[in-house]
This record gives C-alpha cells, sequence and structure tokens, in this order.
C-alpha cells in the first residue's frame, strides 16, 4: 500500500497478514540455490571487530535495530523467530510504503546470527531477502544482505528504477545502522 500520510492501522494489516500465505513459490532458497526469474541482490561488508562487536551487530540485527536505523519502521517490535509476520513502513520520495513480511527462517550458530523473511501480499516485490552477520576466525565482523526479488505488480515494474533505487538506498542504510550499533559497544 502507498500513501501521502503514514499509515493509521499498521496493526490492522498486520491482523489481515496472518494468514496470508507468501507470495512466491520458493520459500528459504536463500540457504542455497537462487531461484531464476528474479533480480538477485548480495553484499557483504565489514562492520568492526571482535567478540563485542558480533554480540552488539546480532542484537541490533535481531530486534530490528538496523530496519528502525536504517528509517525502516516495524511492528510488532519482537525478536526475529520463525513464522514472525511484521509490518514495514518505508518513506521514500515523499511516499509511506507499508508492506508485511514474515520471517521464514533464523540462523542461531556460534559464528553466524540473522534470519530471512519472505514477502506477503501487496508488498512492492515477490521475493526473499536473508540477513546475516558473521564473525571470522581473526575477529573481523561482517554484516551479509542476500535477496532475490522480482516487482510484484505492473505497478510496481513500471516504477522499477524507482522501487531498485530504494532497495539499494536501504540495503546501504541496513550497514549503516549495524556499524552505528558496532561503534556504540
Amino acid at each position: 500500500m502507498i500513501s501521502l500520510r503514514p499509515p493509521a492501522d499498521v496493526e490492522g494489516l498486520l491482523r489481515e497478514q496472518q494468514a496470508v500465505p507468501l507470495s512466491y513459490a520458493e520459500v528459504g532458497a536463500t540457504r542455497g540455490e537462487l531461484p531464476a526469474g528474479y533480480r538477485v541482490d548480495r553484499r557483504t561488508d565489514a562492520i568492526g571487530r571482535g567478540d563485542d562487536a558480533f554480540e552488539q551487530a546480532s542484537r541490533a540485527l535481531l530486534t530490528w535495530q538496523m530496519h528502525e536505523g536504517a528509517g525502516v519502521r516495524v511492528t510488532p517490535h519482537e525478536t526475529a523467530r520463525e513464522g514472525l509476520t511484521v509490518a514495514l513502513v518505508v518513506r521514500a520520495m515523499g511516499l509511506y510504503t507499508i508492506s508485511a513480511c514474515r520471517v521464514v527462517y533464523v540462523i542461531d550458530e556460534p559464528d553466524r546470527r540473522g534470519f530471512a523473511y519472505g514477502t506477503l501480499r501487496d508488498h512492492p516485490v515477490q521475493g526473499e531477502e536473508r540477513f546475516v552477520v558473521s564473525r571470522a576466525p581473526d575477529g573481523e565482523v561482517t554484516s551479509e544482505l542476500l535477496a532475490f526479488s522480482r516487482p510484484s505488480s505492473l505497478l510496481f515494474k513500471l516504477g522499477a528504477p524507482v522501487t531498485r533505487r530504494t532497495q539499494f538506498a536501504i540495503g546501504a542504510a541496513y550497514v549503516e545502522a549495524l556499524r552505528r550499533s558496532v561503534s556504540r559497544s
């Protein structure tokens, strides 16, 4: 949904979206081989060094601080868990976009944490995005964003250049939000 004003009924959207299936068939594909027919975005960035940096970045990622720090409002503000449906509110070019996603899996390994979410009906794109924070043996902490997506409707196909610019800008803002969370630790 696109609006000139901030959405008033985010909770209502969430209630509607609870039973809605994911809007794409390749659920969980960010774990392995990516499906054909989608654009793939991938970026890996160094965000810090050491155990404290890893813990702080993991916490910022899993509690949506990364999203919030990038200007994406997330409701509800619960720790990411498989099956959690969230509403995302983004403001770009003077317009508000509200969309819903569902966490499809969580990664909780000693040196790797994160999650992936998939799009639901009315999202500007169809697909999945994975967010991971990793700690290398030398202590370097990195963030990895991996997504496959395609426009969800004719309207968003026509607006694909704007949607793509917004996706890249938000991806960069996610990385900067993680870097800020690490620098405060």
